[in-house]
């Protein structure tokens, strides 16, 4: 299986001020997200708070984000059931590919630290399980484990795995993970390194639904061979949008607030305690329109 290459948004879960799932939001913003010209969405990611969510929710999730993808022809639809133990994600992948998803996003196991031979085993046993093929997602300041570029090439030789997100942006990283991984995997990067993945040969991008038209643009002009003006969208692009990741502090809260003030669609608050900082609306809307005008 091969997920769409190209550009696939990391949705965040809306919810209302009580912290109720918001339905009507979240199928208004993967529909926003396929008229920006996504070729595919991602359900309940770490932005969409997956492990704030309980079975029934998390599920209620990928049922409205399968709906809705499925009204178009073509679109990748894949599903994040992380969970802090192998088991609890075999129990969401099989939720997910009930539902009729193409792949499962997984991180690895977080809160206890892992060795390299429990995150193998962990990969080893949900590709073999074969209920949907599996992307490894690296993002070491949430699940507390580096994927260093030679052991992503050791989990790219497991059946069953077939792409990569990376979010690191250092470029000696990425050079190696390519290397390492040599197409036998995808490896679709973060919007704040786009334009090098593509240079590298990436996949496409797993793109924060706030990010979605400039890396759809982005993407466009690369393949036009626009080098110059692929290059002033991924600079206004890090301009635009607060910089330092998941290891800041208010991130959570502020991709919120971001991805509300971006779309249109009023995503309500991060659950408790996490939080955004006072002016980060404000920010958001300073920055935008020096971005919207190469887009």
């Amino acid at each position: 299986m091969k997920l769409a290459h190209g550009i696939l948004a990391m949705l965040v879960t809306p919810f209302h001020d009580d912290y109720r799932l918001n339905e009507d939001a979240l199928r208004r913003e993967v529909q926003w997200a396929i008229a920006a010209g996504a070729d595919g969405v991602v359900a309940a990611p770490s932005i969409g708070e997956f492990l704030h969510l309980d079975e029934a929710e998390r599920t209620r999730v990928f049922e409205i984000v399968i709906e809705e993808t499925r009204k178009r022809a073509n679109l990748s639809a894949v599903a994040m059931t992380s969970g802090a133990t192998t088991l609890e994600t075999l129990r969401y992948a099989k939720i997910a590919a009930r539902l009729g998803y193409d792949a499962q996003q997984v991180i690895p196991p977080y809160y206890w630290r892992c060795g390299e031979a429990e995150v193998e085993r962990h990969y080893g046993m949900i590709a073999e399980a074969g209920d949907l093929p599996v992307v490894i997602y690296h993002n070491p300041a949430l699940s507390k484990f580096n994927i260093t570029p030679k052991f992503a090439g050791k989990l790219a030789a497991i059946p069953g795995v077939v792409a990569f997100k990376e979010v690191l942006t250092d470029l000696q990283h990425l050079e190696a993970l390519y290397d390492e991984v040599d197409g036998r995997a995808d490896i679709y990067n973060t919007f704040r390194a786009m334009l090098a993945g593509l240079m590298l040969g990436a996949a496409g991008g797993f793109i924060n639904i706030f990010a979605v038209p400039a890396a759809v643009a982005l993407l466009k002009a690369f393949k036009a061979g626009d080098y110059k003006r692929a290059e002033e969208i991924q600079r206004r692009l890090n301009r635009c949008f607060p910089r330092g990741g998941e290891e800041t502090l208010g991130h959570l809260g502020t991709t919120k607030v971001t991805a509300s003030v971006a779309t249109g669609i009023e995503m309500g608050p991060a659950r408790p305690p996490y939080m955004a900082p006072a002016d980060a609306a404000d920010r958001i809307r300073k920055r935008l329109p020096l971005l919207s005008e190469v887009i």
